[in-house]
């Protein structure tokens, strides 16, 4: 009886695993990344292009921030056929977000003509500590 009753119990154990391990995919799967990320990031449809856009980032060790920090960043348009024609001379926003979605810097331009990825002018007066950056929003026309 102690046998069956055992074997019960590691028979559970693994259906449990197997469930949580199945659980923990399906979360895994609504995520997507690509490329270096620092945290997660949000996405809106652009009324200027259908297109997914990748805001990447540059980053150099500062000792104010106590150890490396987000210096920059760029936006790229990921299709295989790339077409910011209808975003160009729009304004953006790039807003670096930390915990509870509060903002750790923003840099804004305008998307330049032409291209298939832009970079503000300048970056972040205050560079954000990489540890602190959780997410990512990317405004166009805002």
């Amino acid at each position: 009886m102690r046998g069956v009753i055992k074997a019960f119990r590691v028979l559970g154990a693994i259906i449990a695993g197997v469930v949580a391990l199945g659980a923990g995919q399906a979360l895994a799967a609504g995520l997507t990344t690509a490329g270096q990320s620092l945290g997660s990031g949000q996405q809106a449809v652009s009324a200027c292009t259908p297109d997914t856009l990748l805001v990447s980032y540059a980053t150099a060790y500062s000792p104010s921030a106590g150890g490396y920090a987000v210096t920059d960043v760029t936006v790229s348009d990921t299709a295989p056929t790339p077409d910011l024609a209808a975003c160009a001379g729009q304004t953006y926003r790039v807003t670096l977000l930390g915990a509870g979605g509060s903002s750790l810097g923003e840099l804004t331009g305008v998307v330049p003509s032409g291209q298939t990825s832009f970079s503000p002018a300048t970056g972040f007066a205050s560079p954000p500590a990489v540890s602190a950056v959780t997410g990512v929003s990317l405004v166009l026309g805002g």
